[in-house]
């Protein structure tokens, strides 16, 4: 287990770094999602169920909305920090907006998540499901800061080009 608490570590680190380094958001996404992996690793590491499955949800929606987008399942990568997602031509040519909704899905099953465990924990209040609900409370929250790689820096970098085109748009009219 400390073997993979140290790659998850590490993997949070190289894939963060390189995200803040990268000039291109499509490029910061598939270093967030390296990223995200090693938040995987470190829960498997750590030994706790509940970060784990939390960390991989969120990353099923980011590749179910990349497959509803591009038609086709996203090329996944092994890679010293983990898997990750291919950002390929296709991916690349997501506009601002689909780009937006891709960041966006990840925090939004974490916080759905929460907020059917929170239902559930009214009816029954368990050890196992209050941790599983604050995971996703803490995956979903952590995640929309807005510092690289994160997707909260993403979605700010996504409006932040929506809104410079629709500037340049009314500018034109």
């Amino acid at each position: 287990q400390s073997v993979l608490l140290i790659f998850g570590i590490a993997g949070m680190i190289v894939g963060s770094v390189s995200a803040i380094r990268s000039k291109r958001l499509t490029t910061m996404v598939a270093y967030s999602s390296a990223a995200q992996i090693g938040y995987i690793y470190m829960g498997l590491g750590m030994g706790t169920q509940a970060a784990l499955l939390a960390a991989f949800l969120h990353e099923c929606g980011h590749i179910l909305v990349y497959c509803v987008f591009l038609r086709r399942f996203p090329v996944i990568e092994v890679t010293m920090t983990g898997f990750c997602m291919r950002m390929d031509a296709p991916a690349r040519g997501l506009s601002p907006g689909r780009l937006f909704w891709l960041a966006a899905v990840g925090p939004a099953v974490n916080f759905m998540l929460a907020g059917i465990w929170a239902l559930r924990l009214e009816q029954e209040l368990t050890i196992r499901g209050s941790a599983f609900w604050a995971a996703n409370l803490l995956t979903g929250g952590f995640n929309l800061l807005p510092v690289p790689p994160l997707d909260g820096a993403q979605l700010a970098s996504c409006l932040c080009e929506m809104r410079r085109a629709g500037k340049k748009f009314k500018g034109n009219d």
